[in-house]
């Protein structure tokens, strides 16, 4: 991984520079076991008056909560929703499903597109497009999907 900096800077350079949204997913917080950090969705809530999204760790409604409050307009779910799928719901009627983003980490695995969660390090042996209508099912608002096979490549 490489350090892009600090993030309240920079999601003030992309807002000043015409982005019409900004994503932190801190894809490390799962597989380290802690919460994504308030603090800096605080101070760039401050900054920035665009919608921000912000992911990683989240695992409770309470962490949800905690998020929006800080100043997120979005939060996105992932190795969560999968493990309880419940949070996708029940998230979804307490703050509304236009703020709750469900993001969904693929790779193709011969002629199948399975998904992976935790920082794309533990292979679900879910099929993707199955998860896929389950997650539109539960009431996500948005769906964030990523292509493991081609993440960081431009």
């Amino acid at each position: 991984m490489v350090d892009a900096g600090d993030p309240v800077k920079q999601a003030s350079y992309y807002s000043q520079n015409g982005a019409d949204e900004i994503c932190f997913l801190d894809i490390s917080a799962s597989i380290e076991k802690r919460n994504t950090m308030i603090k800096v969705v605080e101070k760039t809530a401050e900054e920035v008056f665009i919608p921000l999204t912000v992911g990683g760790g989240i695992s409770s409604i309470q962490n949800i909560r905690s998020l929006l409050k800080a100043g997120a307009d979005k939060v996105s779910i992932n190795s969560a929703a999968i493990k309880n799928q419940r949070i996708i719901q029940e998230s979804a009627e307490h703050f509304g499903s236009q703020c709750i983003v469900v993001a969904v980490d693929v790779k193709k695995i011969e002629n199948d597109w399975i998904v992976f969660s935790h920082g794309g390090t533990i292979n679900t042996n879910i099929n993707a497009l199955k998860w896929l209508e389950v997650v539109q099912k539960l009431g996500a608002g948005e769906i964030l999907l990523t292509s493991m096979d081609k993440d960081g490549t431009k």
